[in-house]
């Protein structure tokens, strides 16, 4: 199955990759590698990649079981839900 970054696209949960590196401190091709390699990203619209904060948070946290979850579609469970709320995103179906 296909990692569900971003997937329904909503641009409130979406973050281009120099907010991304801003928010990680990391490089911007950190956070490209990390879009491609770990999920936490996708190619939208015209080829731009955009990041989904939560997933951001949930790698930077370590959290395994969160971001698992998130990338098979989970985005109302407590767990994965929390970060959602923390960055006062809408959970979307």
């Amino acid at each position: 199955m296909q990692p569900q970054v971003l997937i329904p696209w909503d641009r409130e949960e979406a973050i281009s990759v120099d907010e991304a590196a801003h928010a990680a401190l990391k490089s911007a091709g950190t956070i490209w590698t990390w879009a491609r390699d770990r999920h936490i990203g996708r190619r939208v619209g015209g080829g731009t990649w955009m990041i989904s904060h939560p997933a951001l948070m949930m790698l930077l946290n370590n959290d395994a079981a969160a971001l698992s979850a998130y990338l098979a579609g989970d985005r109302r469970s407590d767990h994965v839900g929390s970060y959602f709320d923390r960055l006062l995103i809408s959970r979307v179906s």
